[in-house]
C-alpha cells in the first residue's frame, strides 16, 4: 500500500505548486488494528493508486455495473451495500487511512467479492484510472460542506469536478448525492443546471426522497439527532 495520496507537483523551477484540495492532510488517529487490517486485507482488496486506467473485468474477474462511492469513512455502510447488491461491483476511494482499515475489516467479515478501495485522493482517481463511460453510478455520502465562505473553494463538488465525472458514467447512469447541510444541497443544484446531460431525476427539479436502498450511515444518525434535514440529489447522464 502506498502512502501517499497525492500526486506532488511543481511548476518549472522546480518549486512544489500548493493546490486546493477538498480535505485536509492531517495524520488520522489509527488504531493498531486498523493498521493490522490494512497489512493483512490490502493484498486482496486494495488498488494502489496507477497513472494508467483500471481494467474492472480483470479487477473483480466478472463484467457487471460499476459503482464508485467517494468518500466512504468507515466503510460500513458501502459494505453492506455491497452485501445488498452482490450483482453490482464497488469501487471505493478514501483519503484517510483510518477508513480504509475499518473498510477492509468489515468486507473480510462479511466475505465479500465485489468490493475493491483505492487510498487517494480522487480527483486524481477519476482522472487517470477511470475510463470513460464506464461508471453506472457514482455516490457521495455527505462530503465536508465546508461551511465558510472563504472555505467554499475546498468544497468537492463544484461544476469542473462534475463534469469530471460526467465524461465516466455511462449513458443512463447516475449520480447520486446526500448531504446534511441545506445551503450546500441548493449550491450543488445551482453548480449542476448548466452542465450538459444531467437531468434531474426529482419532480420537483429539487430533491428525491431518501432511497430505501441508501443505508443509514452514523453520521447521518448523528445529524437527525441534531435536527438537521437530509437532502437526496439524484442525477442521470442522457445522451
Amino acid at each position: 500500500m502506498k502512502n501517499n495520496i497525492l500526486i506532488p507537483q511543481y511548476n518549472k523551477n522546480g518549486i512544489f505548486l500548493r493546490q486546493i484540495r477538498s480535505f485536509v492532510c492531517r495524520r488520522s488517529r489509527i488504531t493498531q488494528s486498523q493498521l493490522k487490517w490494512i497489512k493483512k486485507y490490502w493484498p486482496l482488496m486494495g488498488i494502489d493508486f496507477q497513472l494508467e486506467a483500471l481494467n474492472f473485468l480483470y479487477i473483480f474477474n466478472c463484467d457487471a455495473p460499476i459503482v464508485l462511492e467517494i468518500g466512504f469513512g468507515s466503510g460500513e455502510s458501502l459494505v453492506q451495500t455491497a452485501i445488498n447488491f452482490p450483482d453490482k461491483n464497488f469501487l471505493g476511494v478514501e483519503v484517510y487511512k483510518s477508513g480504509i482499515g475499518s473498510c477492509l475489516h468489515f468486507a473480510h467479515i462479511a466475505k465479500i467479492k465485489n468490493l475493491r478501495v483505492i487510498y487517494h485522493d480522487v480527483t486524481e482517481v477519476i482522472h487517470n484510472m477511470i475510463m470513460d463511460n464506464t461508471l453506472s453510478k457514482v455516490q457521495i455520502f455527505f462530503p465536508d460542506p465546508w461551511k465558510k465562505k472563504r472555505h467554499h473553494k475546498r468544497r468537492l463538488i463544484q461544476s469542473k469536478f462534475l463534469e469530471a465525472i460526467s465524461k465516466k458514467l455511462i449513458v443512463g447512469g447516475t449520480l447520486h448525492i446526500a448531504t446534511d447541510s441545506e445551503e450546500y444541497a441548493f449550491y450543488i443544484l445551482e453548480e449542476i443546471k448548466n452542465i450538459k446531460n444531467y437531468i434531474n431525476l426529482s419532480k420537483k427539479n429539487n430533491f428525491i426522497l431518501r432511497p430505501i436502498s441508501r443505508i443509514t450511515t452514523k453520521f447521518e444518525k448523528k445529524g437527525h439527532m441534531r435536527g438537521n434535514n437530509i437532502f437526496d440529489l439524484l442525477f442521470q447522464l442522457q445522451e
